[in-house]
């Protein structure tokens, strides 16, 4: 069974090169365009990952974080964001992120594998 991801972005349109790069590498990839989407999703289907934008209109991706930690503790989640202040991203430590990283993202450095293999559940 592939791992599966959920990447969840208000820009999602503009990350297929990123999306096909990840299925090329075998991994199933769904998508959300905003955080109660990749809410509802996380509530009806399992992931092995999220990776979830910072900034989004509505639920911000802090606030999503957070939801998402209420359902699945242990899932890990990669947070994506423009904004290097450093608030946003003590905010999400504490939200116990599994990583983050700056936007613009190259997909050979998202560190996918060293939190999929860690968070068989």
């Amino acid at each position: 069974m592939a791992n599966r991801i959920l990447w969840a972005d208000d820009e999602i349109d503009l990350l297929k090169p990123h999306l096909m790069f990840l299925r090329n590498k075998g991994y199933e990839v769904a998508t959300a365009n905003n955080g109660h989407d990749a809410l509802d999703m996380v509530q009806a289907d399992h992931y092995d990952l999220i990776i979830l934008d910072e900034n989004m209109p509505g639920l911000t991706g802090l606030e999503t974080l957070m939801r998402i930690k209420q359902i699945e503790p242990h899932l890990p989640v990669i947070m994506i964001t423009k904004s290097e202040e450093e608030n946003i991203m003590d905010q999400a430590v504490g939200a116990k992120i599994a990583d983050y990283l700056i936007k613009p993202v190259n997909p050979n450095y998202i560190p996918i594998t060293e939190y999929l293999y860690s968070s068989n559940r």
